[in-house]
């Protein structure tokens, strides 16, 4: 007569926590020490029903359990390319006006339909304009309400590598219990301006897609 093998749910979570695309799971049971519900929280690039057959598979194989798959639920998060492309803004125009030596920057992002803006003034100088386009962009990336923490310009620049004019941009991220420091840039093709926003963006966007993730 086969015997049943013992087990306890810390055994079958940590079983189909090593399944493919599973991020968490949790194994509840009723007061007989049955096994009630299975509750897994997957990526999408597969199905909720391959997942329910992997479960099904990997506890059979592993501790001679015959789960129900009624009792398996399945919860799943976008978590593919197109959705951290979703949480990625993107320049939309900057233009500046003059006013004897002072200016004003404005610059327009996007984000899946949604619009947001920012605008700074200061010195017209040129290493005042770069300045300028990028506190700009960060207000504009604070009026997309997608930052949750305080951004401010360390430094921008322009610099050559191998012999093209790249734009560079530090940014403080001032949020929870410490400060970070992040960085970014792009070539400048033709227009110094649009440069600076996107050095801007590519150092501030990495960490609103993370934050998009969690």
């Amino acid at each position: 007569m086969a015997v049943e093998r013992q087990f306890n749910g810390n055994d079958m979570e940590a079983i189909i926590a090593r399944l493919r695309d599973v991020i968490a799971v949790s194994v509840v049971k009723d007061a007989a020490g049955e096994v009630a519900e299975v509750h897994v929280l997957t990526g999408s690039s597969r199905s909720p029903k391959q997942v329910v057959r992997d479960v099904e598979s990997a506890v059979m194989a592993r501790l001679g359990v015959a789960l129900d798959h009624k009792k398996i639920s399945v919860a799943q998060v976008d978590d593919g390319p197109q959705q951290r492309e979703r949480a990625r803004l993107k320049f939309s125009d900057v233009s500046l006006s003059f006013n004897g030596n002072r200016m004003e920057a404005r610059v327009g992002l996007a984000r899946d339909g949604l619009a947001c803006s920012g605008a700074a003034s200061g010195t017209s100088s040129p290493s005042g304009q770069m300045r300028l386009i990028a506190d700009a962009t960060l207000k504009a990336i604070e009026d997309s309400g997608l930052a949750g923490a305080g951004l401010t310009l360390e430094d921008v620049d322009e610099v050559v590598l191998a012999g093209r004019k790249v734009a560079v941009v530090v940014v403080n991220l001032a949020g929870g219990r410490a400060e970070e420091i992040l960085a970014g840039s792009a070539v400048i093709r033709q227009d110094v301006w649009k440069g600076v926003v996107n050095a801007t963006l590519d150092a501030v966007n990495r960490r609103l897609s993370v934050a998009e993730d969690r």
